[in-house]
């Protein structure tokens, strides 16, 4: 039987920490559906904004996992978030003008 479980023991931790080819072509599939769905989003797409806490938290997590490739995943969400925050700001009325006449 081939032991596949990393050493819990090991120094530093780089053993401990690798992730299989699978494990990280899941995370990367996840990540790439989820900017798929904010890319295509045309206004912000959760009503409790701790549901959008918790979906950042969780990318940001999985990003970081994913090294160097992680970083232009997370930059990418980082943008989407911006353009879908820019989207549900409210907008203020115009100052209405007065007439001097």
């Amino acid at each position: 039987m081939r032991n596949t479980q990393a050493d819990l023991f090991a120094e530093g931790g780089d053993e401990r920490n690798k992730l299989s080819d699978s494990r990280r072509s899941t995370i990367r599939s996840r990540l790439e559906a989820t900017l798929t769905r904010l890319e295509a989003a045309t206004d912000f797409p959760w009503r409790d904004p701790l549901d959008a806490v918790h979906e950042e938290n969780r990318f940001e997590r999985d990003s970081q996992l994913l090294g160097d490739e992680g970083a232009l995943l997370w930059e990418r969400f980082d943008r989407e978030m911006e353009r879908l925050h820019g989207l549900s700001a409210p907008v203020s009325a115009p100052e209405p003008t007065s007439s001097t006449s």
